[in-house]
C-alpha cells in the first residue's frame, strides 16, 4: 500500500497542481466532528440509507458523547496526503492520544481504503456494528457531485428498490469530504465474471433507459468535442510512449475528427459507466461514482460501458462468450434511445481512452492488449456511416 504523497498520474485531469490548496492540518473539533457523524451514521442510521449486510434490523444504541474514535491501528492503513484534508482528518483522529470505541457493544469503527489518486482524491469504506458507508476525500471542492446526489434523491433514485445511486449522508464542506450510503451486489464486471453477462447488459441498458427520462441540468458539457481534444491528448502521450502504437493512436484521431456526430438533446451523463460503476442490486442496478458526471449524449455512456466489457473479453478470452452476451442485451434494451453512428463513434473513442489507460498500468500482456484496443476501435471508426 502506498502511504506517502506521491506524483500523480501523467492525466492532467488528476494533476494536484490544478487543485486549491489544502488544509494540512485540521482543526481538533473539526475532525472530531467528522469523525463523530461518519460514526453516528454507522451506529444509527436507517439501514435502507447504509448496505443491507444484515438481514435483522439492528437496534439503535445510545452513543454518549465524546466516544465516537476509531481503533489506531487502521491509520497505518491508510495513506499520508495532505492534499486531501478529509484524509488527514481521519488518519489525525486515529493516531490521537486517546482510543475511544464507538459506542457500546458496537465495537471500532474500521477503515479500508477502497481507491486512492495521490494528490486528488480517495474513497475509504468505513464499516460498524454490521454496516458500512463510503466516505470519498477530495482535494478539490466537492460541491458539484454533492449537489449531484441531492438533486438525483429529489428524482427518486435513492430509494429502497429499481433504478438507485448512493444517498449523500454528510457533507463536510471544510474537509472537501462526502459519506454516502453503501449499495451491496456485484459489478457489471463481475457478473460477466460470472456466467451472467445478459444480465449485465440488463442491468447497464436500464440505467440508460431512466437516464433518458432524466431532467437534470447539472454538470459540465461533454460530447464528441470534448471527446476529440482529450483523445488528441491521449494519442499524443501514447506517442511519445510508444512511438509505433502512437502512429495508429493519431490516425485514429483521424478518422474521428471527420466523423464527429450530431448530438441532440442532452442528459445527464455519468462520464466513466465503466463496468465496475454498475452494481446489481436484485431488483435494479445501482451506479456509483459520480465524479466525472455532466451533460452530454446517452452514447458517449453507452460507448464506455461496451467497451469496458469488450476489454474483459479481450484480458480474458474465456469471457468472451459472457461479455458478447452483455452487449447483446445492452443493444436489446436500448433500442430506440441510442443513435447507431453516435455509439459507434463513442465506442472508438472510449477504446482509444482504454488503450491510454493500458500505458499507465503496465501488468499482463499490456503492449498486445494495447495493440488489440485500437485495432477494435479502428474496426468501428470506419463504420460511423453504417450500423454497429
Amino acid at each position: 500500500m502506498k502511504t506517502r504523497r506521491q506524483i500523480a498520474r501523467r492525466n492532467p485531469e488528476h494533476s494536484p497542481a490544478e487543485a486549491e490548496p489544502a488544509h494540512s492540518h485540521p482543526s481538533n473539533a473539526l475532525r472530531a466532528g467528522a469523525i463523530a457523524l461518519i460514526t453516528s451514521l454507522l451506529l444509527t442510521a436507517p439501514a435502507a440509507l447504509l448496505a443491507k449486510t444484515a438481514k435483522k434490523k439492528v437496534p439503535r444504541p445510545h452513543v454518549p458523547r465524546n466516544t465516537l474514535l476509531i481503533r489506531r491501528r487502521d491509520a497505518t492503513e491508510l495513506p499520508d496526503d495532505q492534499e486531501l484534508p478529509g484524509l488527514a482528518a481521519i488518519c489525525a483522529a486515529c493516531l490521537g492520544e486517546s482510543e475511544l470505541v464507538a459506542g457500546p457493544g458496537a465495537g471500532p469503527v474500521e477503515f479500508l481504503l477502497r481507491g486512492y489518486t495521490p494528490g486528488s482524491r480517495a474513497t475509504i469504506e468505513a464499516r460498524a456494528a454490521g454496516r458500512r458507508v463510503a466516505i470519498k476525500v477530495y482535494a478539490r471542492d466537492p460541491a458539484p457531485e454533492a449537489r449531484l446526489y441531492q438533486a438525483l434523491a429529489a428524482a427518486g433514485l435513492c430509494g429502497d428498490f429499481g433504478v438507485r445511486v448512493p444517498p449523500l449522508l454528510v457533507w463536510e464542506r471544510d474537509l472537501r469530504l462526502l459519506v454516502i450510503g453503501w449499495l451491496e451486489g456485484p459489478t457489471a464486471g463481475q457478473l460477466v465474471h460470472g456466467g451472467q453477462g445478459q444480465r449485465a447488459g440488463q442491468l447497464a441498458a436500464a440505467w440508460i433507459q431512466r437516464a433518458a427520462s432524466l431532467r437534470l441540468n447539472l454538470g459540465p458539457t461533454f460530447g464528441a468535442e470534448r471527446m476529440l481534444h482529450r483523445a488528441r491528448q491521449w494519442a499524443a502521450q501514447m506517442s511519445a510512449a510508444w512511438p509505433a502504437v502512437g502512429t495508429a493512436a493519431q490516425a485514429l484521431v483521424a478518422r474521428l475528427e471527420g466523423s464527429q456526430p450530431r448530438e441532440e438533446p442532452r442528459r445527464l451523463v455519468h462520464g466513466t459507466f465503466y463496468a465496475r460503476h454498475i452494481l446489481d442490486l436484485g431488483d435494479g442496478p445501482g451506479v456509483i461514482d459520480w465524479m466525472r458526471f455532466g451533460q452530454g449524449p446517452l452514447e458517449l455512456d453507452a460507448g464506455m460501458f461496451l467497451a469496458s466489457i469488450w476489454r474483459l473479453g479481450l484480458r480474458q478470452p474465456a469471457l468472451a462468450g459472457e461479455a458478447a452476451r452483455a452487449k447483446v442485451a445492452f443493444l436489446a434494451g436500448t433500442v430506440g434511445l441510442l443513435d447507431p453512428r453516435a455509439l459507434a463513434w463513442h465506442r472508438a473513442a472510449a477504446l482509444l481512452r482504454l488503450a491510454d489507460k493500458q500505458l499507465d498500468h503496465r501488468h499482463g500482456d499490456w503492449r498486445a492488449w494495447t495493440r488489440s484496443l485500437l485495432r477494435e476501435a479502428t474496426r468501428l471508426a470506419p463504420r460511423i456511416g453504417g450500423c454497429v
